[in-house]
């Protein structure tokens, strides 16, 4: 199937691991020329080094940005777009959430991670804004997660930072529509990433049971019985990004093996 995405310009915030790397990896074999951005522009560099080798003709930079830093962003942006010649795709995968009991949570984390994701985000988009008004293909995919609409136990911040993630996904895309940009989200559920460690050591503890057993006691709640891979995020962030999705906005589509249980 051709995707219309050869040529293109993607920005990738949090490019320097898991989703938002293997986001950046997915779109380069696509021949999309790549801004990387992220607090550790060592891995960043690395990662441009080895698309650029890989692919000839591709042009992949390593952008450092912290987005708790907001006077960086708008020179970042403006960087990365005269050097590649603006920009056609804007994924937004920086952010997390800490996790644990609300009483282990510090006020001073709850800022630190709401700086990062929704407010980073809402600033990325809004500096990229004006040279995405210029694509004819022009694409904003946010990097949310399930806690947005189910929040669960020592997820307590997961679940506001992820549905603020949403409510901006739909007000801009309501908003952007007639510049003929689309705005989508994408929800990971628990992903094979540095934070399923985590999760899963968590668990572990809180139950007195080995990685193994609490591994099989959060995945016995996903229908499909298995941990969601960052190439499952990438393979839908390239569609998104793609000419075939022109009349997809406005959504957030879940991908976690069919856990979530809202409709």
């Amino acid at each position: 199937m051709e995707l219309g995405l050869k040529g293109r310009i993607a920005f990738i915030t949090g490019a320097s691991r898991g989703i938002g790397r293997t986001i950046a990896v997915a779109l380069a074999e696509e021949g999309v020329h790549l801004a990387l951005f992220g607090r550790d522009e060592q891995r960043c560099a690395e990662l441009a080094r080895e698309l650029n080798a890989r692919s000839p003709g591709l042009r992949a930079i390593a952008v450092r940005l912290d987005l708790e830093e907001t006077g960086a962003i708008r020179p970042a942006v403006e960087s990365a777009a005269r050097e590649l010649g603006g920009v056609d795709i804007l994924i937004n995968c920086a952010g997390g959430a800490y996790r644990g009991r609300l009483a282990d949570i510090p006020d001073a984390e709850w800022e630190r991670y709401f700086r990062v994701k929704p407010l980073g985000l809402i600033r990325m988009t809004r500096e990229c804004l004006p040279y995405l008004r210029k694509s004819d293909q022009a694409r904003v995919i946010n990097i949310a997660g399930t806690r947005g609409r189910e929040p669960a136990r020592f997820s307590a911040m997961a679940g506001p930072i992820n549905m603020g993630t949403l409510s901006v996904t739909k007000a801009l895309a309501n908003e952007f529509g007639s510049y003929g940009i689309t705005v989508n989200a994408i929800n990971p559920g628990s992903t094979d990433t540095g934070r399923w460690t985590e999760l899963t050591t968590m668990t572990a503890r809180d139950l007195g049971v080995s990685l193994g057993e609490a591994e099989k006691f959060l995945l016995r709640e996903v229908p499909l019985g298995k941990v969601v891979m960052p190439q499952d995020i990438a393979d839908l962030a390239v569609f998104l990004a793609s000419s075939r999705s022109g009349m997809i906005s406005g959504a957030a589509i879940n991908v976690d093996g069919g856990r979530s249980r809202s409709i």
